[in-house]
């Protein structure tokens, strides 16, 4: 096996993951077409997407979850199986992948049905998130551990170098971008978790 075979197939599990979860989420509440028009995302991509061939963008997933009323973070994929644990390690955690856009999410906490939630966030070079702001319920709190990234909130800018934090009313429209040539990596805290919710 060469050394990117791996990284293929656990990308190739991640989507795989990702259709059946959409599926489940949409099944006996709205046809392809209907979430289609719902999230303004073609029908064809849903389509795709449930197959398992699509790859959607970080913007769409957002759009997609939203529409059908879930959070982002019910598409964690399991890779342990296991759920109410104590202990994550690293090897275990849930992840998030959107292959299209080099965005990578690990939940750091056990599972999403927490009261507070945990995720490690990869967002690559001169990734621009003004185009899917998050507002929801809470408090944030977001850590920089490498990189450097330009968060927005409520309109104000703030340019966060490692070891930077961020502190803000999660209810203020908020976004990130890289505006450098390497990947950033966050930690974001939220209490309630709300990953994915926006509105």
């Amino acid at each position: 096996m060469k050394a990117d075979d791996g990284d293929i197939l656990q990308r190739d599990q991640w989507i795989t993951h990702l259709g059946a979860m959409l599926k489940e989420h949409r099944s006996g509440r709205f046809t392809v077409e209907e979430l289609a028009e719902r999230a303004g995302v073609s029908a064809g991509l849903i389509s795709q997407i449930e197959r398992g061939i699509g790859n959607p963008s970080f913007a769409t997933l957002l759009r997609l979850t939203n529409s059908l009323g879930v959070p982002l973070a019910s598409m964690f994929a399991d890779p342990s199986g296991t759920q109410n644990q104590m202990l994550v390690r690293r090897a275990d955690r849930r992840r998030i992948e959107i292959p299209s856009q080099g965005i990578t999410m690990e939940l750091i906490v056990p599972d999403a049905d927490r009261k507070l939630g945990v995720v490690s966030m990869t967002i690559p070079a001169h990734f621009d998130g003004a185009d899917v702001p998050h507002s929801h319920e809470g408090e944030e709190c977001v850590v920089l551990q490498s990189g450097s990234l330009v968060a927005t909130v409520g309109g104000q800018e703030f340019t966060l170098e490692v070891g930077d934090s961020l502190t803000y009313e999660a209810t203020r429209p908020h976004w990130w971008s890289n505006q450098t040539g390497t990947a950033a990596v966050m930690i974001a805290i939220s209490t309630p978790p709300s990953l994915g919710r926006s509105h």
